[in-house]
């Protein structure tokens, strides 16, 4: 495969302007997809080798979280955070460096326009947090609570300082059935009028790891929230060793 030829791996959908057009040549990442740690014949995914940790990088051309196709489209079918997990299980047993996060940014707030999604640890007191908040029965299973329920959940910034934020949280039991960007869309971003583009959306391991299932958490620097509770945020980096 060639940067030049720009070959795909699955029925691409005609370029539209959310998504982007397989012909690009000025985004790196983009670019930067042909050389990159593993992929799989005739797969629609490769994994890069990130700052910390890895990027799981669609093959096809695809922005972001914005682009529809990714919920009922060309790109609907491809279970990128599965694959993101499995891979990230793999090369995550090679260094141990422990608990798994998947993270994506909003459209405003990522480095490169495509598709990618990061593999990368968990702070550790965010993990603790999220347990005892599951614990306590502060995180619904249930698809349609979603949308409603919030938490604060204490990242760190730039700097290393407490970072608090508020974020829709839910817990699934398992990644292989369910295609994240729709449930995002069906159970929450869809019934609050938002968009898709503003969104974070970050899955982490529950308990002791992907047999308890998945922590997935959204937010956006609108996202509704009391007074009495820190604001929304845009970005993945809060809450994983992203970078």
């Amino acid at each position: 495969m060639t940067a030049e030829n720009r070959e795909t791996t699955t029925l691409t959908a005609p370029p539209v302007a959310l998504c982007g057009d397989p012909k690009d040549r000025d985004e790196f990442l983009w670019n930067m997809a042909w050389d990159c740690r593993e992929r799989q014949i005739n797969a629609f995914w490769l994994m890069s080798r990130g700052v910390k940790g890895y990027l799981l990088v669609a093959t096809d051309r695809i922005k972001g979280i914005e682009c529809p196709d990714l919920v009922s489209g060309a790109f609907a079918a491809n279970n990128y955070w599965q694959v993101a997990e499995e891979r990230g299980e793999y090369w995550f047993n090679q260094q141990k460096w422990g608990v798994i996060g998947l993270g994506i940014n909003a459209a405003g707030h990522r480095s490169h326009d495509q598709l990618h999604i990061h593999v990368s640890g968990v702070r550790q007191d965010v993990k603790n947090g999220l347990d005892t908040a599951y614990r306590s029965g502060k995180i619904p299973k249930d698809l349609k609570s979603w949308g409603t329920s919030l938490i604060t959940v204490t990242g760190a910034d730039q700097s290393g300082n407490p970072q608090p934020r508020s974020y829709r949280v839910v817990h699934i039991d398992s990644l292989k059935t369910l295609n994240l960007f729709k449930t995002l869309n069906d159970y929450v971003v869809a019934p609050h009028g938002e968009a898709m583009g503003n969104q974070t959306m970050i899955a982490i391991e529950a308990k002791d790891g992907p047999a308890d299932g998945y922590y997935i958490l959204n937010s956006w620097e609108g996202l509704p929230h009391p007074s009495t509770t820190p604001p929304g945020i845009a970005v993945c980096d809060s809450l994983l060793i992203c970078k």
